[in-house]
Order: structure tokens, then sequence, then C-alpha cells
């Protein structure tokens, strides 16, 4: 008996943490709310990082290709949904913000350039690590890879990180992997390229983000 009222007890705090989160993003999803979003930067000290690390063998990824990411992504962006404001490399220079303490917060220093721009909360994409496929679409000699995280963060007081959406992937061989049937399918059939790998984090954060 008693462990029917624990299993009750879990079942309850479960629909109530749902509840609240669903109750979260819905606040944040308002249409009214104007959404801000960052153009992708590439982390390359530890204090850039809301969350996560940088690995040792990290390359760097070129301007050109962190323009075509943010275009990439502003195409998935639905303007009928919400107000967006798009910064650019100018709005996201200077010194980072310091919290109580004099440390620098990355947190803080995004909600910064969001109010800056007049935005309720805002959308950081960071690129830790992308890796070109070396083939073509019909073989390759070593895959695409990439490992990339998105932020929602509310600007309002107080200011918070509401969301992380985490995408890091190598594409394999079907063979290695059969439960990834309907991904080889909806990517043609064939290796893709490293941005085309990037645009599947992009589409897992507009949905999860409600954007």
């Amino acid at each position: 008996m008693h462990f029917r009222h624990f299993l009750l007890a879990l079942l309850c705090l479960c629909l109530l943490a749902g509840c609240q989160k669903a109750d979260e993003q819905q606040r944040l999803i308002m249409p009214d709310l104007v959404v801000a979003v960052a153009p992708f930067t590439q982390p390359t000290q530890t204090t850039e990082l809301l969350s996560g690390f940088i690995p040792e063998d990290q390359k760097r990824i070129s301007e050109q290709t962190l323009n075509e990411l943010d275009a990439l992504f502003r195409e998935r962006l639905h303007p009928d949904l919400h107000r967006y404001v798009f910064l650019s490399e100018a709005d996201i220079q200077g010194d980072m913000a310091r919290d109580s303490r004099g440390r620098r917060n990355a947190l803080i220093t995004w909600a910064e350039r969001a109010k800056a721009v007049g935005a309720d909360i805002i959308v950081v994409p960071h690129i830790i690590t992308m890796q070109e496929r070396v083939g073509g679409k019909a073989g390759v000699v070593s895959a695409a890879a990439v490992n990339e995280d998105f932020y929602l963060i509310d600007a309002r007081e107080p200011v918070s990180l509401v969301m992380r959406c985490h995408f890091a992937e190598e594409q394999k061989p079907l063979a290695s992997d059969i439960t990834k049937i309907g991904t080889f399918f909806k990517r043609g059939g064939g290796w893709v390229t490293a941005k085309e790998l990037a645009a599947e984090g992009m589409d897992k954060a507009v949905k999860e983000f409600g954007l």
C-alpha cells in the first residue's frame, strides 16, 4: 500500500513539473514579446560558455561559415509568430558584463545585449565544433560532424536561462545503427554536409523553443 502511495505521489510530481514547464514556455512564446536573435558565435574561452566545455582540439570556424549559419537559422524562424530583432556583430562587441562578485558572466552579458535592442528574450546560438565531410553525397572518407548549442534567455528581471537545446551529431553509416533508418531517408539516403547537419540542430531548437 505504501508503495502505491509512493507511485501516486511521484506521478503527481511529474505531472506538476510538466505543467510548470509548459506554463513557463507558454509565457515565453507569447506573440507580444520581442525576441532578439544573436549571430552564431564560437566560444573559445570558458567564460564565454553558458554551459558545457570547449574541446582541447577545437578548430576555429571561419567568419564566412558563421554568416552562412546565421542565414540558415533566419530562414527557419517564423516572423508571423514573433517580432524578431537580429543582432549584428557590432551589437555583440565590447567587454563582457560582470556579476556582483566582479566575475565575467555570459548570461548577464547576453541579457544586456537583448535589453539594448528592446528585446524581452534572446536566442543565443553557439557552434562549438564543426567538421566538414570529406567526400561526396554518395560516399565519404570522413563524415560531417557538428556540436552546437542554442540558449533561450529571459532578459527580463530576474534574468534567467530558460532552456538549452544541445545538438551534437556525427553522421554514421546506416549499417552501424539501424534505428536511425528514418533519419537516413530524411537526409536523402546520402552523406550530408556539415551545414546541413547544423541545420537539423536549428530545426530542433526552433521546435523546442516555440519559435
